[in-house]
């Protein structure tokens, strides 16, 4: 299928879309293209598109998933997997010389660590001599990208992209915070090798609000977190989720506790290595292929798998250790292979956490393109979250009614100020409208406190997103 597109007399449907601006707060930047729609026999319609803004540089947020999972497919391809490998020899029921090689498996879980485990005791293996080995060569500079937040780097949907992944390196766990406690309590369960404290203090929302306190969180070493600050009390727990600040000394917890549960010795020492490794390989868990991966980063907006695939891509394409600076080279390079230029865009990790990322709604468009007009290899656009369905588009305010519930094929992107989406509609007429929508700069703020003793009504953001799909469902 080719996606073509007009520019003359684009002025007609411009007309109704940049009237929508004014239902955004003053101040708030706009960048949006709509392609020419597609009828359903691929063919361009006769239908204009229309464009603003389209070569503001703005901040991606997650549609810079869309560049990573382009990219991963046409250069690591669809047969590409991770292994997490235990290398070293056997001998008389001991295992010598043991040595696990991590290359960022992004999915690989303490589940496939045990299997792994009854593995190598069906082998008659009942002990490890000497030390084990934690081989991360794969992957070498920051674990996080530059220009991420800080504060964030506490949190799951931040934690680092390192070579040595278990459980997404992340634990689970609440707060209660019910109105009969003056202090909150942390649960977390038994088996995770974490420590949790709470410095969490109960108060009404005046309380709150006089005292300028909030939920803060503090890293210690060893995987050991305060939790400080204050709360509004609630009958419901508080979900957390607590990113692991140092994965080898998790991950050596959970080995040691796996090995007591195999009945496999081990009296040494777990220690950590970035040299190459080698020794023979004894077992070897594989990750699911890549479309697999892809798909659930795509509909669930996951930025560890992002970011993972993002160093992977720099490690494969130059063949050293995979980091954010390769990663970025490796991707300009082999989009630009595709006619896809990236020379205007500054790009510093694979999910769109960092704020330093800048793109383009034109160099959003372009990938689009590309992808709608490759569909039958590439396969992408069915990853995309869709309205009213599943993924991140599942509860997407504005985007549930009748009209527009299961219409939307798009990868967002959202960070504090900012909310993009990019993909395709489908309308009224049964055609297929590919856009790119990036609004930046918003802050309701002032809108909300000025309404503050009116009845509640949708966000700005939301009445604006409802106005633009519902122009393009009916007219397009």
């Amino acid at each position: 299928m080719t996606l073509l597109f007009i520019s003359i007399n684009a002025n007609a449907n411009t007309d109704e879309i940049a009237p929508l601006k004014k239902l955004l707060p003053s101040g708030t930047n706009v960048a949006y293209i709509i392609g020419q729609p597609l009828d359903s026999t691929t063919s361009a319609s006769t239908a204009l598109f229309s464009q603003d803004n389209a070569d503001l540089l703005l901040t991606p947020a997650s549609t810079q998933k869309l560049l990573t999972a382009l990219t991963a497919k046409l250069f690591l391809t669809d047969n590409y997997t991770f292994n997490t490998s235990l290398h070293g020899n056997i001998n008389k029921q001991r295992l010598n010389n043991a040595e696990f090689n991590f290359t960022g498996d992004p999915t690989f879980t303490r589940k496939d660590l045990r299997n792994m485990l009854k593995q190598l005791k069906a082998k008659g293996v009942n002990q490890i001599n000497g030390d084990i080995i934690l081989n991360q060569s794969r992957f070498n500079g920051y674990n996080w990208g530059n220009g991420q937040v800080w504060n964030d780097q506490a949190v799951c949907y931040a934690t680092q992209a390192s070579a040595l992944v278990i459980n997404n390196n992340c634990v689970l766990g609440n707060l209660k915070r019910s109105a009969d406690m003056t202090k909150a309590t942390i649960y977390i369960p038994d088996y995770e090798p974490v420590i949790l404290n709470s410095q969490v203090h109960i108060l009404t929302k005046e309380q709150q609000q006089a005292q300028f306190c909030d939920l803060e969180v503090t890293r210690h070493p060893n995987n050991n977190y305060t939790l400080f600050g204050c709360i509004t009390p609630s009958k419901r727990n508080l979900p957390l989720s607590f990113a692991i600040s140092d994965p080898a000394t998790y991950f050596t917890a959970l080995l040691k506790d796996e090995l007591t549960q195999a009945r496999i010795a081990f009296t040494g020492k777990v220690v950590e290595s970035k040299k190459a490794v080698k020794t023979a390989t004894i077992i070897n868990q594989q990750s699911a292929p890549l479309p697999d991966i892809i798909t659930e980063m795509m509909k669930e907006s996951d930025n560890l798998i992002a970011d993972i695939l993002f160093k992977t891509i720099g490690a494969e394409y130059f063949q050293q250790a995979g980091n954010y600076r390769n990663g970025a080279k490796a991707m300009r390079l082999i989009l630009a292979d595709k006619d896809i230029s990236l020379a205007s865009s500054v790009i510093a990790d694979g999910s769109g956490l960092s704020r330093h990322n800048l793109v383009s709604a034109q160099t959003m468009f372009n990938v689009l393109e590309y992808i709608i007009n490759h569909d039958d290899e590439l396969k992408l656009l069915e990853t995309m979250p869709i309205s009213g369905v599943d993924g991140t588009l599942q509860y997407r305010r504005g985007l549930l009614t009748k009209k527009l519930a299961g219409k939307i094929a798009a990868k967002t992107g959202s960070l504090k100020g900012l909310s993009n989406l990019v993909g395709i509609v489908k309308t009224e007429k049964n055609h297929r409208v590919p856009f790119v929508l990036m609004v930046s700069g918003y802050n309701p703020k002032n809108i909300e406190l000025s309404n503050k003793d009116k009845p509640r009504q949708p966000s700005p953001l939301t009445q604006y997103s409802a106005a633009f799909f519902n122009t393009i469902v009916s007219n397009y």
